[in-house]
């Protein structure tokens, strides 16, 4: 049990220097590497940090609110963006990678974000960044063609920005 969990934070580390230094190779590897369980496990560590760190630089009220928000949506976001992005890829040009694969190219690309995306100016970079790593993990974990992996990250794109657009209102009174 104990090899194990050394193996997957391992492989956790790997993933990581990987990812930063060479996101082409990670990605063309993953197929090979990554489960579900071993890509929301990153995802996982990644949105604690953030969570975690989000809770020290703000001056919230209640944490544990703001620690549930912060994580649930850190997760929820890479969730969704692979929905949306499998749902998409099925409409549009009926290549059957599975959702598996989807998701885990979400995953690593939102996780690696996460661990510097609490700092609020980062924003412009590390959603530039992480659609990139989105877009690269289409074209070497999912062996998607050029055309068709910017088709699916423009639609998905596009509904993350409809459904936040819709539901700010929603959440936030004007």
């Amino acid at each position: 049990m104990a090899g194990q969990i050394v193996k997957i934070f391992q492989f956790y580390g790997y993933a990581l220097i990987q990812i930063l230094i060479e996101p082409k190779r990670f990605f063309t590897e993953l197929p090979d590497n990554a489960s579900l369980i071993v890509s929301l496990g990153f995802c996982t560590v990644c949105s604690l940090f953030y969570t975690g760190a989000s809770l020290l630089t703000g001056g919230y009220d209640d944490l544990s609110i703001m620690g549930g928000v912060f994580f649930l949506g850190s997760l929820g976001m890479a969730f969704v963006s692979s929905l949306i992005s499998y749902i998409t890829m099925i409409l549009t040009i009926n290549r059957k990678t599975g959702f598996e694969m989807i998701f885990s190219i979400h995953a690593f690309s939102s996780g690696i974000i996460l661990l510097i995306s609490w700092v609020s100016f980062f924003f412009w970079f590390t959603e530039i960044w992480k659609w990139w790593l989105v877009y690269t993990g289409l074209r070497n974990a999912g062996r998607i063609s050029a055309a068709p992996a910017c088709l699916i990250l423009f639609m998905t794109v596009t509904v993350h920005f409809f459904l936040l657009f819709y539901l700010y209102p929603v959440f936030f009174r004007i």
